[in-house]
């Protein structure tokens, strides 16, 4: 049987971590970690930062020119600052990004290509977290929140397996996370979401 997280489920997820202040950007830079993981380098990471949010973000019913959601903001989160429009890579681009703001703090762009230093879920965590970790399981039920499930899936912990190891995160599904891990994610109130959390497709 295939399951799917509970539309509810996901709304109040995505409430708490719109509710929590946490840089705009943050979401490509974990794009860059999963690629980081992919490729087995800090170096020349090759981000295709469109088709991320084409698979993860994208919304069918959105406003138009706006299909992408805005899952974190550095202001107070409202109906005004809720969506993204299509013009993902541009907000990404060299040209877009200068030296002094937070995401260039995390990550090196030199020439077009994008890298990240040894340090940089500690970096991360300053200056695009301010210092506050996200609710994983928040986060991970929102960027699978469209996603068929299987059997073996059936709490909040198997999801949470899942984001780890498809990000880089852990060696393999229900591995210990790494330190990056626990630098820049937190499991606050993980047990409230093991009730009424799937449902059959």
């Amino acid at each position: 049987m295939t399951h799917v997280i509970q539309k509810q489920v996901v709304a109040r997820a995505l409430y708490r971590l719109r509710e929590q202040r946490t840089h705009t950007l943050f979401i490509g830079y974990i794009h860059l970690q999963q690629r980081s993981a992919e490729l087995e380098r800090l170096e020349d990471l090759q981000p295709d930062f469109t088709s991320f949010f084409k698979q993860f973000l994208r919304v069918g019913n959105h406003p138009l020119g706006t299909p992408y959601i805005k899952l974190f903001t550095e202001q107070r989160a409202s109906e005004k600052n809720l969506w993204l429009n299509e013009n993902i890579a541009g907000s990404y681009a060299p040209s877009s990004l200068r030296p002094d703001q937070p995401f260039r703090k995390v990550v090196n762009i030199i020439g077009g290509k994008y890298s990240l230093p040894i340090e940089h879920a500690t970096l991360a965590y300053e200056y695009l977290l301010y210092s506050h970790p996200v609710r994983v399981a928040d986060l991970a039920l929102v960027l699978y929140r469209d996603y068929g499930l299987t059997d073996d899936v059936s709490n909040i912990f198997d999801i949470i397996n899942i984001f780890a190891y498809e990000f880089g995160y852990s060696d393999y599904l229900a591995a210990p996370p790494n330190n990056d891990f626990r630098t820049l994610f937190r499991y606050d109130g993980v047990e409230e979401w093991n009730a009424d959390l799937l449902e059959l497709i």
